[in-house]
């Protein structure tokens, strides 16, 4: 029963947010071993830098957000690399992008270790206009909203962590509060709070559910209240900073 709710929600998934998708007839076959994403591996390390995109006309269902290590993040120009000649260069900040499909391609598992399990994902979309490539996972702009009163709007991302074959289902993690200045031209990116310090651990994320509250105070600041399952996380933004409860 799991498999099937999960099947049909990985095809909700794939609907409702407007890329293209594609999934390996051999995605759902365990191959035993570890995925090395190429994204953070040595090999493929240049001094090409790739400016972060910072500015958009708009928040879409396409919007995504590329959390970077602290070590950095190679993008591609194909989803194929094999050379540094497939190299575009270093992401060494957090980006906005424009997310354009995702590949499913294949599942292991460590013979070790019989809870790890790593996935080949690929991820195609646009940065400033240029199109790349990455495996490492994006994060979400999961909710929204607009402050009227200071002229923002802000939004919630994360990262879903998935099932352990289901990689873009459920469960999302590492939460980021984004917000942005709106001008007459789109939205400008001027703050990232960095990882928020909250393990949801909930099943999904929805307007509906429990997980989340805010209320927009009178003099325009916005209470936020996100609820995990046994962790809390309170904050107030100010326009400026948010200030942590």
């Amino acid at each position: 029963m799991r498999t099937l709710i999960s099947f049909l929600l990985i095809l909700t998934v794939s609907t409702s947010f407007g890329q293209t998708i594609k999934q390996s007839p051999n995605w759902f076959e365990i191959i035993e071993g570890a995925y090395k994403l190429r994204s953070l591996s040595n090999d493929f390390i240049t001094p090409n830098e790739i400016e972060p995109q910072l500015q958009l006309k708009a928040i879409s269902k396409n919007t995504a957000y590329l959390v970077t290590p602290g070590t950095g993040l190679t993008l591609f120009k194909s989803n194929n690399p094999t050379s540094k000649t497939d190299v575009a260069g270093q992401l060494r900040s957090n980006s906005l992008i424009e997310l354009l499909e995702i590949d499913y391609r294949k599942t292991f598992q460590d013979p070790d270790t019989t809870w790890k399990v790593t996935h080949e994902v690929w991820y195609k979309f646009k940065i400033n206009g240029r199109v790349l490539y990455t495996d490492f996972k994006i994060h979400n702009l999961t909710i929204k909203k607009r402050l009227t009163k200071l002229n923002q709007v802000i939004a919630i991302a994360s990262q879903d962590t998935g099932y352990d074959n289901y990689y873009d289902v459920g469960y999302p993690e590492y939460f980021h509060f984004l917000a942005f200045n709106n001008t007459n031209v789109g939205l400008t990116l001027e703050f990232d709070s960095k990882e928020l310090d909250l393990e949801c651990n909930c099943e999904f994320w929805e307007p509906e559910s429990e997980t989340y509250y805010w209320k927009e105070l009178e003099n325009g600041s916005l209470f936020i209240k996100l609820t995990g399952i046994e962790d809390t996380y309170e904050a107030t933004w100010n326009g400026k900073k948010l200030v942590e409860k």
